[in-house]
């Protein structure tokens, strides 16, 4: 009997333990997927991450890309935009407000002009001159000026036509 309630005991403290860092006054994202994996002119590819927030306070999320010359992370091509981090309003991407955690998923359309046309942004809208591969990161900042961890997606393939 004594063992079975210590069992009990060490089980429900491992339980708290491990519940107890799930929410933070720093957001945390994880970013889960990206998809497709190789994207040509008009493709629409779609980032899908998870969240949380102690405060439920988030602000907008950082989206940084890193264009890559085979494994060497390189700066964009002259004809792309030279910022590598793009900020987006939670509003913007018609996040819920005031949520401890969530889903969430962002959409772009690869070499097209269209702004937010049905909630899908544009990712670059100059032909790119060759095939290249690139990798989209999240980061989570909050109304009180906190950034979330930095979360990267697996490596693209970013096609020219």
């Amino acid at each position: 009997m004594k063992y079975s309630l210590l069992l009990i005991a060490v089980i429900a403290a491992m339980i708290t333990a491990c519940n107890k860092d799930k929410f933070k006054t720093e957001p945390q994202v994880d970013l889960k997927s990206i998809s497709p994996t190789d994207i040509i002119r008009s493709d629409v590819f779609t980032i899908k991450a998870e969240y949380t927030d102690e405060e439920g306070d988030l602000d907008s999320v950082l989206i940084v890309y890193k264009w890559y010359n085979g494994d060497i992370a390189v700066r964009p091509p002259n004809n792309a935009n030279p910022n590598d981090t793009i900020r987006l309003s939670f509003a913007t991407l018609s996040l819920p407000a005031k949520t401890r955690e969530a889903e969430m998923q962002i959409q772009y359309e690869y070499q097209t002009s269209n702004l937010l046309s049905q909630g899908i942004l544009s990712f670059t809208n100059v032909p790119t001159i060759r095939d290249t591969t690139a990798t989209f990161g999240l980061i989570l900042k909050d109304k009180a000026g906190h950034r979330s961890n930095y979360s990267e997606s697996e490596k693209v393939r970013l096609q020219k036509q």
